[in-house]
């Protein structure tokens, strides 16, 4: 089913990845630089109970993903972990906490399968296999694959193969997330291209 709690007017960017720790979050704070007025939502699966916080104490504690989703811009931060049974009702209370923002950023997997985002990312780095269904299910409505190469890691054809087996129509970006030089890097700017065309974009020196 469908959720379709999200104000009319509101963009909605969602973060996704083919395993923990391919640095999902890392990209997140890169976007969150340059999309002014936006909030995010981090999203925890788990599998015996649900809550929904926006307390500094659980937000931010330093070196999370909720604390640098903050101190990369986000104006709010909501931390939503629920069941699989109970996502939707948890991102109801979410989203009422949100509802004033111009846009958010979801990271997370799950969400995909309710959800039609304005703008979606993939995250992998050196491989797609044995990944989850939540996680294919995710890559299937990805509009943009970010492959990040950090630690020098490189990527090669077969992978890319099978990325565009399970979505066709998705465009391939790959940079290091970590790099601190990013300058004349093709790929940046297409990514900055993609999201002046979706959003009001403004330059900040993580994509300039």
């Amino acid at each position: 089913m469908e959720f379709t709690g999200f104000p009319d007017d509101m963009k909605v960017v969602t973060v996704s990845g083919a395993q923990k720790g391919v640095g999902k979050t890392a990209l997140a704070e890169i976007l969150l630089k340059n999309l002014p007025g936006f909030a995010a939502i981090k999203i925890t699966m788990t599998d015996l109970y649900t809550s929904v916080s926006e307390d500094d104490e659980d937000i931010m504690i330093p070196d999370t993903d909720t604390f640098r989703m903050k101190k990369s811009g986000a104006e709010k931060v909501v931390w939503v972990k629920a069941t699989e049974k109970l996502l939707q009702d948890a991102m109801e209370q979410a989203l009422g906490k949100i509802s004033n923002h111009k846009g958010v950023l979801i990271e997370g997997n799950s969400i995909l399968e309710y959800i039609n985002p304005t703008l979606a990312f993939f995250v992998v780095n050196s491989s797609i296999d044995n990944m989850k269904p939540s996680r294919i299910r995710a890559l299937k409505k990805a509009d943009i694959c970010v492959i990040n190469q950090k630690n020098g890691s490189a990527f090669n054809d077969v992978m890319l193969e099978k990325i565009k087996s399970i979505n066709p129509k998705i465009k391939i970006l790959s940079f290091d997330f970590l790099s601190t030089d990013h300058k004349g890097n093709e790929d940046i700017k297409k990514l900055r291209m993609y999201l002046e065309n979706v959003f009001d974009y403004q330059y900040d020196t993580a994509l300039s």
